[in-house]
């Protein structure tokens, strides 16, 4: 007949294995607790003071045209990030450059839903719902992405000096009858501009992108 084992050494056995489940649980929760203390500090260094996007001020909630002839007003954009362009569709110089450009923009961002392109004309006297669709079309710029505004001439010119901080006046070279800048505008999804990037620069495009993603998560406010 089988003796039942030793009283003390049951004892033993029993607080072991207690003992191990009280070690497995704090290893548990030390466990859970550093993975949440690094992600507190991930997100601490993506916010970083040095990393917060700058405020340049809203954008004013001009009433536009849009290529499709339709009114549209710069507030309806509220919600989305957008980037800008000021240019004119009869422009031989920087303008195919910066629409080019654009288009890149258009490829890259292809998944980002909420964001979206919006460019001004600063010649909307020959620049018309009709001249900026065919315009856009040159470059494969889809309606529900790319955006081309025009309005009236003073308006135009107030937008981009005034609001958006941009040159615009008169020049003297035939292919650039107008000066303009060459740089793209970054706007939140409350309208206001948070950046300015040459377009120019293919370093400038990938920090135009890395501040899109920051926006899109919140971290640069």
């Amino acid at each position: 007949m089988e003796q039942n084992p030793n009283p003390e050494i049951s004892v033993a056995r029993r607080r072991s294995r207690i003992g191990m489940v009280i070690v497995l649980g704090v290893m548990v929760l030390l466990g859970a607790g550093a993975w949440t203390l690094l992600r507190e500090m991930q997100h601490k260094e993506r916010t970083r003071p040095e990393d917060l996007l700058a405020d340049f001020g809203p954008v004013p909630n001009a009433a536009l045209i849009e290529r499709s002839g339709k009114p549209l007003a710069l507030g309806s954009l509220k919600g989305n990030i957008w980037v800008a362009s000021f240019i004119f569709t009869k422009c031989g110089g920087s303008c195919p450059a910066m629409s080019l450009k654009m288009r890149d923009l258009q490829t890259s961002l292809d998944k980002a839903g909420d964001v979206k392109l919006v460019t001004f004309t600063v010649d909307p006297d020959n620049d018309t719902p009709q001249r900026l669709n065919e315009y856009a079309k040159v470059y494969d710029a889809r309606p529900d992405r790319w955006l081309f505004l025009t309005g009236q001439k003073a308006q135009m010119q107030d937008l981009a000096k005034n609001s958006f901080h941009l040159t615009v006046e008169e020049g003297t070279d035939p292919n650039e009858p107008i000066i303009h800048s060459k740089r793209f505008v970054l706007v939140d999804q409350e309208g206001h501009i948070r950046g300015y990037y040459n377009s120019e620069d293919d370093e400038a495009k990938q920090k135009l992108l890395t501040d899109i993603g920051t926006l899109m998560r919140g971290d640069g406010r």
